[in-house]
């Protein structure tokens, strides 16, 4: 039987750790993230680690090194506590096709029950993995963000998903319908 990483949040005292998996991924993947390499070196090691104490970004690990994420942000004012977002869901090129990248998305998921009543995420029009992989977790589109992100004198468009958490009240209207007519 394969090894499989340990999921759990990552501590303030991974920060350094959690920064070089994030700065492959950023590198790796430019398209499949807000931030930019750039964007992330400039941020403090403090804020990272003070980012991490919240406890809500998670790793895969094997023994102390990182080998895939995903976080989870509770909004904060007042008229939307009720939605959270998915993000920064990453695994290593290693790990990938192990079922490592939907541990940790149930992992989030799990987090986010009964804090939330929704989770929202963002995904690139073009990574058809990860939205066979939000989708076959509950996730259905309910937009696009054209333009979303400029990279390299390029947009990058990105489909709006969202995840009604169990219990949660049934959306207003019909929405897809509003969604879907022209």
């Amino acid at each position: 039987m394969t090894r499989q990483p340990t999921i759990r949040p990552i501590r303030p005292d991974e920060a350094e750790a959690f920064r070089r998996m994030r700065l492959r991924a950023l590198a790796a993947h430019p398209e499949a993230f807000g931030n930019s390499v750039a964007d992330e070196e400039a941020e403090s090691m403090a804020k990272v680690a003070e980012r991490l104490a919240r406890g809500d970004t998670f790793a895969g690990f094997f023994d102390d090194e990182p080998v895939g994420m995903a976080g989870f942000f509770q909004e904060t004012a007042e008229k939307r506590r009720h939605k959270g977002l998915l993000w920064g869901v990453y695994v290593d090129p290693a790990q990938r096709g192990t079922g490592l990248a939907g541990r940790l998305v149930d992992h989030a998921l799990a987090h986010a029950a009964g804090r939330v009543e929704m989770v929202y995420l963002g995904v690139g029009i073009e990574n058809r993995a990860a939205r066979r992989l939000y989708e076959s977790r509950g996730f259905v589109t309910i937009g696009v963000e054209p333009h979303a992100f400029r990279l390299d004198g390029r947009y990058v468009d990105e489909l709006m998903m969202v995840r009604f958490m169990p219990g949660a009240p049934a959306p207003n209207g019909d929405w897809r319908a509003i969604l879907s007519s022209p």
